[in-house]
């Protein structure tokens, strides 16, 4: 309490700065020089050609080329000939293509709006949603939202064009249903993840070590379903030839792996070693980091600070995880900021939760590892999970569902 009391105003004020710095920022980069291309050199909208160009390709009508790279690329510069120069690889599964599909009906500067758009409000409504479900622990509305505002993955994936949103989505919503005790629904929920699989890497351990058989029974159904529409939009070839071309590409991933100080998870770390010493290192330090999440889902009852450590452990493992990436952890400060200010247990650790939230912004802000070599948001990350699995019993609490608030 010591943080949330004693320096309030400052924290406050801080948040009010950056996110006016930070969006002046992005005002600046948009529009101080025409055309597509900012006025320092990145494309406008980031990678959103990309996603755009998988609309384009779905309603080409030519399931067969989808995963062509050197078609997605001709399609691309087709659309936008100044993003020539920019090259990616379709690695996202088949049906990323049907969420992009209705962008391709408009044109691209009219699609990137929109979708900038649908990225603003979808995050505003889950971090409003998640705080009027917490305003009794956490009173200042406007507080949050200027700390939403300043959070540093938000503002990255707005200038970036990315589809965070859809796992934020499915954290969310999951979240509501489990917090209902309604774990088939939160099965449902947790499928959005299918659309970047890495999310879901420490729930399907969760799932199954809790032997949690209704929420795997609505992940199946999620898969069923997202399955179905595939096949029904493109013909189920479609899964194998995405199989094919990862496996293609998992040999030479090391030659398009983003630098260390690109990401904010454990690999940011570990990839600073030899190549084959670093995946060790990365898979031993990832059985670690579930060990320990799990050792907290089990023993506490709130339901948000479950998933919001599930959130937290969720980026600490991803094998590839941006800063844009890192705004699924909007949901996990207010999750598990309202649990810290509301359980006496909770309250056990806030004296020291707070001052790492507030580390973790500056180091999401500043190009700490750029600098030192060392991600630093990775380490403030870390130590936030040890201390919260320090701070539960030893005895597993009943896993009681607190009912997030209507009013």
């Amino acid at each position: 309490m010591s943080f949330w009391t004693l320096r309030y105003r400052e924290a406050r004020a801080i948040a009010l700065i950056v996110a006016i710095v930070l969006w002046t920022l992005a005002a600046v980069f948009l529009f101080a020089k025409p055309g597509y291309r900012s006025i320092a050199g990145p494309l406008k909208g980031g990678d959103f050609i990309v996603h755009y160009v998988f609309g384009a390709a779905a309603r080409a009508g030519e399931p067969a080329k989808l995963y062509d790279y050197a078609y997605l690329h001709a399609l691309q510069t087709s659309i936008l000939p100044e993003s020539a120069p920019e090259r990616y690889l379709p690695v996202y599964p088949p049906q990323i293509f049907l969420v992009y599909l209705p962008l391709a009906f408009l044109s691209y500067a009219q699609a990137a709006i929109v979708w900038s758009l649908a990225i603003i409000a979808v995050y505003t409504w889950v971090v409003r949603a998640t705080w009027r479900a917490s305003r009794d622990a956490l009173p200042d509305g406007t507080f949050v939202a200027m700390a939403a505002a300043a959070f540093p993955p938000f503002w990255s994936l707005v200038l970036h064009g990315h589809n965070t949103i859809v796992p934020l989505l499915g954290f969310f919503l999951g979240w509501r249903a489990l917090a209902r005790d309604r774990r088939f629904l939160a099965g449902l929920a947790f499928g959005l993840l299918f659309f970047k699989p890495q999310f879901g890497l420490v729930l399907a351990v969760f799932v199954i070590c809790g032997r949690e058989w209704s929420m795997l029974g609505g992940l199946a159904v999620a898969a069923g379903v997202q399955l179905a529409a595939v096949a029904a939009a493109f013909g189920l070839p479609v899964v194998l030839d995405y199989v094919r071309f990862m496996r293609v590409i998992a040999p030479v991933e090391y030659l398009i792996e983003p630098k260390p100080f690109e990401l904010h998870s454990i690999r940011a770390l570990t990839r600073l070693v030899p190549d084959g010493l670093g995946t060790i290192l990365w898979l031993g330090a990832s059985v670690v980091v579930v060990h320990r999440a799990w050792h907290f889902w089990r023993r506490v009852g709130d339901a948000g600070a479950r998933v919001g450590v599930l959130v937290l452990a969720t980026v600490l493992v991803s094998p590839h995880l941006f800063l844009y990436d890192a705004t699924v952890l909007a949901l996990t400060i207010l999750l598990v900021g309202a649990w810290v200010e509301r359980d006496p247990v909770g309250r056990t650790v806030a004296a020291q939760y707070w001052p790492l939230v507030c580390g973790l912004f500056a180091a999401f802000l500043l190009p700490f590892a750029r600098i030192f070599f060392v991600q630093v948001s990775v380490l403030l990350m870390i130590w936030l999970l040890v201390i919260l699995a320090r701070s539960v019993s030893p005895n597993p609490a009943p896993l009681s569902a607190q009912v997030p608030s209507r009013a």
